[in-house]
């Protein structure tokens, strides 16, 4: 991969304890301290709370890996969380339970939805937390994130890793997919190349339950706008696909996406693959909703990885207090660019 972002390791051997054996506070030089506590979350045991004293975010380890809810300390979580799935596990089928989850494209029943409901185990390093889940044979793979924060700023580092366990290579794309609470409105840069290009083309990608007149949707020639607020109640008792679900995807090479709630603007930054193949017809940025949540999803190059080497896959969070951003797209792409630069 030439992508310093994304890259194929090794991976090193690792010893792995349960949850519960690792400390409760961690301090860092230099600046406010990063505490990770451990706590029971929405009936999860030995889950793990990160805090920089600007924002939180939740790790469980009875399930996943998972990120449950991240948020500003002295606020709600932006994650939106299934009341009757929460502290579940153990289920014999896939669960969706929201939060946060890494998923791998294509997407496939026996790969995509491989059972993420057994325990994990979990490392404390200084201000990092390391969570690996059991191998997923379906896949033929072992995933692991850390999950650190910064002393400084409201930014949360994640790093997932896709490791085949398996004796055959295999070829994946990472996923990182955040599910948001409802209502609020989500962001998608339109990358705009030279007008005198010729087979330079940008894609709009609509998955095939996606109607184009849709009032939730605003199409900028440089920005994607996605409200919540105008998405439709779901029908009752309707069955399989609803009319009120809806799926885009772009290929843009800004490496960001964001969804502004009450005032909180989370942003979600990540690298791009210039030389990268990219999944559901050269997504990189995926926004799927319902009347019940949204989801911001981006999306790694395709990678064949040999067994025993891994994907790695960074991404960083931040959140904004306080944010105003206009419904025009020329201002709303000046409000959004001090945040996402």
């Amino acid at each position: 991969m030439r992508s310093q972002r994304r890259r194929i390791l090794t991976l090193a051997a690792l010893v792995l304890l349960p949850a519960a054996a690792y400390g409760e506070t961690m301090p860092h030089e230099g600046g406010q301290p990063v505490r990770i506590t451990r706590e029971t979350f929405r009936g999860w045991e030995d889950a793990y709370r990160l805090s920089n004293g600007r924002v939180d975010a939740v790790v469980v380890t009875a399930i996943g890996p998972r990120i449950m809810a991240f948020g500003p300390t002295d606020g709600p979580s932006l994650f939106y969380v299934r009341d009757r799935e929460a502290g579940g596990r153990n289920e014999q089928d896939w669960t969706f339970r929201g939060g946060w989850r890494l998923w791998v494209a294509p997407e496939r029943r026996e790969t995509t939805y491989s059972l993420d409901n057994a325990p994990c185990t979990a490392e404390v390093s200084d201000t990092t937390l390391r969570v690996t889940g059991p191998p997923q044979p379906d896949s033929g793979l072992q995933k692991t994130i850390e999950v650190s924060l910064d002393a400084e700023q409201p930014r949360l580092h994640l790093v997932s890793h896709l490791r085949n366990i398996g004796d055959r290579p295999r070829t994946y794309a990472a996923w990182s997919l955040s599910v948001l609470r409802p209502g609020g409105r989500a962001f998608v840069p339109f990358d705009v190349g030279p007008p005198d290009s010729f087979d330079a083309i940008r894609r709009l990608i609509l998955w095939s339950y996606t109607k184009i007149h849709d009032p939730r949707y605003r199409f900028g020639d440089r920005l994607i706008q996605i409200d919540h607020a105008m998405v439709a109640a779901a029908p009752q008792g309707a069955g399989g696909r609803r009319d009120d679900e809806s799926k885009i995807g772009v290929d843009s090479a800004q490496g960001w996406g964001a969804y502004l709630l009450d005032g909180t603007l989370y942003v979600k930054r990540f690298g791009h693959d210039a030389d990268g193949q990219y999944p559901d017809g050269g997504a990189t940025i995926e926004v799927y909703s319902s009347a019940e949540f949204l989801e911001l999803e981006q999306l790694g190059p395709l990678t064949t990885i040999q067994p025993g080497a891994e994907i790695v896959f960074p991404e960083d969070w931040w959140l904004f207090s306080n944010v105003t951003v206009p419904a025009e797209e020329a201002p709303a792409l000046e409000a959004l660019g001090r945040y996402v630069k």
